[in-house]
């Protein structure tokens, strides 16, 4: 696949050069000893995020166990660090069918590419868009994280320890545990902001490589779906040989013309293969990060009742969950992240699904009275090749990733918080 060509794909591609995923997914990279000299290092990254999060993370949990608030906290990053070190050795592992899937970007992917430039040039503008926001609010967000830790340095923390003996620490970035006493933890306090800092920034670039790789392609595929649907509606007014043929003139009157029925005979055929083209890449796309999502979806939905319900809890007489003001401001902000990131997965998804669905309503749409019966077999024959075509993000048969879903998600989650709370409660009359 050759994406040179900045303009003519739906694909932030500059951004992917400047960050290193253009070049670890591009099977012509820089090798060392035959293999893709960034895949190497991403490899090495994920094993390092995983490593290091997972064991700093689990020694917090259990260090301050006499800390609710702030072992569930590290319990949930330590989760999601788990499923950042899954998606990005997916990305590894998939990297050359994934770049096979980035041709879906491509404008000249249908045949229709050079007639309706416009909607392509629109959908380039939106991609671009999106994944610049996403990548300057990661960053952005890194910034206000690393800049707020130097300005509340001197803010002590007081955490209860496990032995039950109360500690101070300064104010970091991530506060996490990282194997020394107070007095060598404030005294070296820089020194463990850079290494925290270090942390954050390979925890958010990480994020960035899936969320940026993942939206890119749920675009490309809404986008190519539109040009399936605008040129099954163009059916029978238009043709592949004259973009103005049409079977009536302007008087209302059928031309005569012998091959205007073979010819858009041949030109349903080639939107049908257009459609099969699309459909063959949905669903490799499906079956590289359909595990991932997935995943995601129910960790971020697991994450959303944990952190609210410590940002509640937080404000109770009950002592295992009290925490610093900075503690509780920091746990409520990962609250507004999380159900953006669940609604981001639904919307998405729930578009395509409704964008494929609505092709039934196109190949309707197409002067399909004037055509022949050749032609009227054809088109019935779309219709059914479509709704055979189940290929969707689903956790079942019924159960469809979409923004009912992510409602229903928003119910459940509120429903499962007030029964954990009521049930703290009630323990402690």
């Amino acid at each position: 696949m050759d994406i040179r060509d900045d303009q003519n794909h739906v694909f932030n591609i500059s951004l992917a050069k400047r960050t290193g995923l253009y070049q670890s997914l591009n099977p012509e990279t820089t090798k060392y000893r035959g293999k893709n000299l960034y895949r190497i290092v991403m490899a090495f990254f994920t094993l390092y995020i995983g490593v290091n999060g997972v064991i700093l993370n689990v020694h917090g949990v259990y260090y301050w166990t006499n800390n609710m608030s702030l072992s569930i906290d590290y319990f949930w990053n330590g989760i999601y660090t788990l499923f950042i070190c899954y998606s990005l050795s997916v990305i590894v592992h998939y990297s050359d069918d994934i770049w096979n899937c980035l041709s879906i970007t491509c404008y000249g992917f249908t045949s229709h590419s050079l007639r309706d430039r416009h909607i392509l040039d629109r959908w380039r503008e939106r991609s671009v868009f999106i994944t610049t926001i996403i990548t300057f609010t990661y960053f952005v967000s890194a910034f206000i994280f690393y800049f707020s830790s130097l300005v509340l340095w001197n803010y002590r923390v007081e955490v209860k320890n496990r032995d039950g003996s109360v500690s101070n620490y300064r104010y970091n970035v991530l506060n996490y545990y990282l194997f020394v006493s107070e007095e060598t933890y404030n005294a070296q306090y820089y020194m463990f902001n850079m290494v925290e800092c270090l942390g954050m920034v390979n925890f958010l670039i990480a994020l960035f490589v899936f969320d940026v790789l993942a939206v890119t392609l749920c675009l490309a595929i809404r986008c190519q779906m539109q040009m399936i649907s605008i040129a099954f509606e163009s059916v029978g007014y238009t043709s592949l040989g004259d973009h103005h043929l049409s079977l009536v003139d302007c008087r209302g009157e059928k031309k005569n013309l012998p091959n205007i029925q073979n010819l858009m005979y041949d030109q349903i055929k080639t939107i049908i293969m257009d459609h099969q083209a699309v459909m063959r890449k949905y669903g490799a796309i499906l079956k590289i990060f359909k595990g991932a999502l997935l995943s995601q979806f129910v960790i971020l939905s697991m994450v959303l009742i944990v952190i609210w319900f410590c940002f509640i809890m937080s404000f109770s007489s009950d002592e295992r969950f009290n925490s610093s003001r900075i503690i509780t401001i920091k746990i409520f902000s990962a609250i507004p992240i999380t159900v953006f990131k669940l609604f981001g997965t639904c919307y998405l998804f729930g578009n395509i699904h409704d964008q494929k669905d609505s092709i039934i309503f196109a190949l309707y749409s197409s002067n399909w009275p004037e055509m022949d019966m050749k032609c009227k077999k054809l088109i019935l024959l779309a219709m059914k090749m479509n709704n055979a075509n189940q290929k969707k993000l689903k956790f079942t048969r019924t159960k469809i990733i979409n923004l009912e879903m992510f409602f229903k998600t928003i119910r459940d989650s509120y429903s499962i918080l007030s029964v954990l709370v009521n049930y703290i409660k009630n323990m402690n009359e």
